[in-house]
């Protein structure tokens, strides 16, 4: 590849990639979209979608919400069933409908919505090694396998082990603010309402969760992950407590005694929204996981990504707009995200480490929810 120019370079082409290039389409900048693979690809991911996902597509434009809603390959999802340890669950019911949606389709629709434009040039098939702002021109140049590009202004979208959150953030592996989690898609588990996705807490795996994740064509995505710091304390593997409990946990095994397993086990990180990092500076801005903006409690990470993504792509115009691309213009950016989650995830934080390990407190909890109506109105509104 000879070098190329471009106004704006976005590294990762997932929903913070795919939506930060969408929200620049009607701007004319020259904007490159770059991945490590081509599309569709898959992602490893529980696949849990924000209702408030198509909201961020009507944002930059309603019919891009209108492709959205008419996308075939999505699970709608009302309800989230809770598991306590012992046993007793609870079902929250969303206000608006969530989604189940495999990362394959995922991906590969916001990916082929934001790449139909004119002014959005994919590059896929090629690895960003490496990131260097050059103060002379005012450019960043990067460098592939292939050969080299430049532009402007960077947009480090680039996931949980991001190549750019390394070379001009914050992207230290902090064991008390990540996560690891492992999924396999199975089909044939009994005892699923196809309109709701559990989560459930057992005593085997005092940090994290189980889940069973309805799909669209009748699979399933099935789960296990938790904390890193507690995984590996206590020397956990993660493939072999997710096999444990499918073949011999008391509740949840009988519903596997059918089910066939499809896909190889895989694993993934996941950096967690409990600690800020810097998620600009001058010439550059962070989204999704690339950002540590996933949920410390839940995991989810997908609407995290779009919101970002979105404001990030509007910041890169107003930059352009302004000629104004210094690090002291782009804390707005950063005040926007956290204004948007720190709180929700300070929240997720506080129960994941004070409520979760404390079976005693989760299940009384649950019972008490079971029993008085009141209160589990109020835990709907704390939690969800």
């Amino acid at each position: 590849m000879a070098a190329l120019d471009f106004d704006v370079a976005v590294i990762g082409a997932g929903p913070a990639g795919s939506t930060a290039a969408l929200a620049m389409v009607k701007s004319g900048l020259r904007v490159a979209i770059i991945d490590q693979v081509g599309f569709p690809r898959d992602k490893i991911c529980g696949d849990a979608v924000a209702a408030y996902a198509s909201k961020v597509l009507a944002t930059i434009s309603p019919a891009f919400r209108t492709e959205f809603e008419r996308f075939a390959q999505r699970r709608p999802v009302h309800t989230c069933r809770v598991f306590a340890p012992n046993g007793h669950w609870l079902d929250f019911r969303f206000s608006e409908t969530g989604n189940i949606i495999k990362r394959i389709d995922l991906d590969n629709f916001l990916f082929q919505l934001a790449t139909r434009h004119e002014h959005v040039t994919p590059i896929t098939g090629t690895r960003v090694n490496s990131v260097r702002y050059h103060q002379h021109d005012n450019r960043w140049e990067l460098r592939t396998p292939a050969g080299g590009l430049s532009a402007r202004l960077l947009i480090g979208c680039d996931g949980a082990n991001s190549v750019v959150t390394k070379q001009v953030s914050d992207g230290r592996l902090i064991q008390p603010h990540h996560s690891a989690a492992v999924r396999a898609y199975f089909t044939g588990v009994e005892e699923v309402n196809p309109e709701s996705f559990e989560l459930h807490f057992i005593s085997e795996f005092q940090r994290g969760y189980f889940w069973i994740f309805p799909e669209w064509d009748g699979s399933f995505n099935v789960g296990l992950g938790g904390l890193t710091q507690y995984i590996s304390k206590n020397n956990i593997n993660l493939k072999d407590i997710l096999q444990q409990i499918i073949s011999h946990h008391p509740t949840i095994s009988p519903r596997f005694q059918k089910a066939r397993q499809i896909t190889e086990v895989k694993g993934f990180g996941l950096p967690l929204g409990s600690r800020k990092i810097p998620i600009s500076g001058t010439g550059w801005m962070l989204c999704g996981d690339a950002a540590h903006l996933i949920d410390p409690l839940t995991g989810e990470g997908i609407g995290q990504a779009m919101v970002s993504g979105r404001y990030a792509g509007w910041k890169a115009v107003e930059c352009f707009k302004r000629n104004n691309f210094t690090s002291a213009f782009m804390k707005s950016y950063d005040k926007q995200v956290y204004n948007k989650f720190w709180a929700s995830h300070r929240k997720s934080y506080l129960l994941q480490k004070y409520v979760v390990p404390r079976f005693g407190l989760f299940n009384q909890v649950v019972v008490w929810a079971q029993r008085y109506p009141g209160f589990h109105r109020w835990l709907h509104r704390a939690v969800v």
